[in-house]
């Protein structure tokens, strides 16, 4: 731990930046320390809890739990859960979901429970956050965090409406923000 911190200070005081590799490792070592201030806090952190897993349009559990069946092995022990209602209304970017370790829950943007998303593009979504969760965060070569490996890569394309889903994901983006990058 001391180590670390020796390491690291004097990179940052010479203006030159600590090593990221050694920020990595102090932060992973204070988060695996439950005593740790750090992890205390990120434990207790004070979240909204989301809204159920039923929306108005897409049911996530049902969705879920054909996905965990038929592509996962039943791997998937996460919940799903519509995130809070947001009334932003000028957005530059928009996050379909994400997966909370911590809390090993799936949660995902209550903007995709409308009539005008398709099923599969909701499941699209899903599947890709479940792929977070069973397959976890690689490390490539140069130890910075693969969040999206080859593997992950693989599996998502075993999504049957894979390239069906993406054409949507850049005409919807294209619709929310005026571009065709996605």
């Amino acid at each position: 731990d001391i180590y670390i911190i020796i390491r690291t200070v004097p990179t940052m005081i010479s203006g030159k930046g600590a090593s990221r590799q050694a920020i990595r490792e102090y932060v992973d070592l204070r988060l695996k320390d439950e005593n740790s201030s750090l992890a205390y806090r990120r434990t207790q952190a004070k979240r909204p809890a989301p809204a159920a897993a039923q929306g108005e349009n897409h049911d996530l559990a049902a969705y879920a739990k054909e996905l965990n069946l038929l592509y996962l092995g039943n791997r998937s022990t996460a919940q799903v859960a519509w995130g809070r209602k947001s009334n932003r209304r000028n957005i530059r970017s928009i996050r379909f979901a994400c997966y909370d370790a911590s809390r090993n829950m799936i949660i995902m943007n209550r903007k995709l429970d409308s009539s005008d998303i398709p099923r599969y593009f909701v499941e699209f979504v899903l599947f890709h956050e479940m792929l977070h969760e069973v397959l976890g965060i690689g490390e490539k070569p140069d130890g910075r965090r693969d969040i999206h490996g080859s593997i992950f890569k693989l599996m998502e394309t075993t999504y049957p409406d894979y390239d069906k889903a993406l054409r949507f994901e850049k005409q919807l983006c294209a619709s929310l923000f005026g571009s065709t990058s996605g």
